[in-house]
């Protein structure tokens, strides 16, 4: 099975309201695939409040760059690119981070507009019904840093923001403000969707932030000495932990909550999808307008554009979309869906690498390429990634009708005491 990187995923964006203002047929294939604001200088942001960043103090932005030059995914995305595809036959595939540039963000906006796309509605319902719950839980963990995980628009984040925020108000108990970070790998649509949350919200105890990175530069950036001391909670919506295998989840969490990861966590929340109704999946993640195949293979465009391989290039046939076929299937005894592009005839291409060197990519017709999986995942399943690694424990669950999806509430076990704070059970 070919590795699926950490990056967002299928569910990871939720919908951008303004998504019928938006062009997708004014993307022409030579645009750069690349956010064009990853393409400027960082922007480093301190802030006045009890929190410290380790950035430039004198800097006022909104946002930190948190990509490490040496190991962030955003930043080696051509080399993950051509490392995928010069795998073995059977074990080839496309990095999932190359179906979130701004024309990709759009594609997958028209997945989530269709009737078959239940994950997003269910969640939302289930938020409504139970935020104040949900909230609640989180104002009575103590928490100094919120970060929400592949925040997107921030849509569903204004509803949990706005709850925390009466939470917090109602306590009375907190000498300094609550600091929200989103984070996200999409500059612009860090940008664009901040102030706005601002305006619709008017939090009185929360401060509103954001990162630009990958989730292993979320990791890293909080596991810096001088945040040590601050409670911490990630926020993980829209089933993304599930676009990852089980032991590749348990793995991610681990760097978040293990001894020598983040310090002082508070607790994880996570949106999980435990539908296993095969064709009410099917018909989510293959609708009969072609809405993800066209989002799927708008992986090829941009791998061609991370290759840099021009129209004039004897194998820019390669990435052409007439050349290929999307396959997705369900597999019912790993409780996930996955998505392949498979090659109507042999292609091959010569690629120069960043250290000068040229390398040769072959592709066999009918050679499956992995670009992304989504999994099903139950309680008993999310109990189950916990307790490979990450030292968390299921403390609280709040489920839809029929408890397909469920949103749970993670906290380090009584055995991880990093923090010198003993957890307690926070059952209902």
């Amino acid at each position: 099975m070919a590795q699926v990187l950490h990056s967002p995923g299928v569910e990871s964006h939720p919908f951008h309201q303004s998504t019928r203002d938006r062009d997708v047929s004014s993307f022409s294939p030579g645009a750069s695939t690349i956010p064009r604001s990853l393409q400027f200088p960082s922007l480093l942001y301190h802030h006045t409040l009890s929190i410290p960043s380790p950035n430039t103090p004198e800097d006022t932005s909104d946002m930190i760059d948190i990509r490490s030059s040496d190991t962030s995914l955003l930043d080696s995305l051509d080399t993950q690119t051509l490392s995928s595809l010069l795998q073995p036959p059977g074990k080839k595939s496309l990095p999932s981070l190359l179906l979130w540039d701004e024309k990709g963000q759009c594609l997958y906006d028209s997945i989530l507009a269709t009737p078959y796309y239940y994950p997003y509605r269910v969640e939302n319902a289930l938020l409504l019904k139970q935020i104040s719950h949900i909230a609640s839980t989180i104002a009575s963990s103590t928490t100094d840093i919120l970060v929400e995980l592949g925040a997107g628009n921030l849509s569903k984040t204004a509803l949990l923001l706005g709850a925390l925020d009466r939470c917090l108000d109602s306590s009375g108990q907190r000498a300094g403000k609550m600091v929200y970070y989103a984070l996200d790998v999409d500059r612009s649509l860090l940008e664009s969707s901040l102030n706005p949350l601002r305006k619709r919200t008017a939090l009185k105890n929360i401060e509103l932030r954001s990162l630009l990175g990958t989730y292993e530069d979320g990791a890293r950036w909080l596991s810096q000495p001088d945040l040590a001391p601050y409670r911490k909670t990630m926020v993980w919506l829209g089933n993304s932990i599930a676009n990852l295998e089980k032991e590749e989840a348990s793995a991610l969490l681990t760097k978040f909550a293990s001894q020598n990861g983040v310090q002082n966590l508070a607790g994880f929340l996570l949106g999980v999808d435990g539908c296993l109704d095969q064709e009410k999946v099917e018909r989510a993640y293959n609708a009969p307008g072609g809405e993800n195949k066209r989002w799927v293979l708008h992986a090829l465009e941009a791998a061609g554009e991370q290759l840099q391989l021009s129209s004039s290039d004897s194998g820019s046939g390669m990435f052409d979309e007439k050349n290929w076929r999307f396959e997705g299937r369900w597999d019912a005894e790993r409780q996930r869906y996955e998505n392949y592009l498979v090659p109507l005839r042999r292609t091959e291409a010569v690629v120069h690498n960043k250290e000068g060197k040229t390398e040769k990519v072959v592709l066999e017709e009918g050679e499956k390429v992995f670009v992304l999986g989504s999994g099903k995942w139950t309680e008993r399943d999310v109990q189950e990634i916990c307790e490979k690694g990450p030292g968390l424990e299921l403390r609280r669950s709040w489920h839809s009708e029929g408890d397909d999806y469920g949103v749970y509430w993670l906290q380090p076990g009584k055995k991880r005491l990093d923090s010198g704070i003993e957890m307690e059970d926070n059952e209902e």
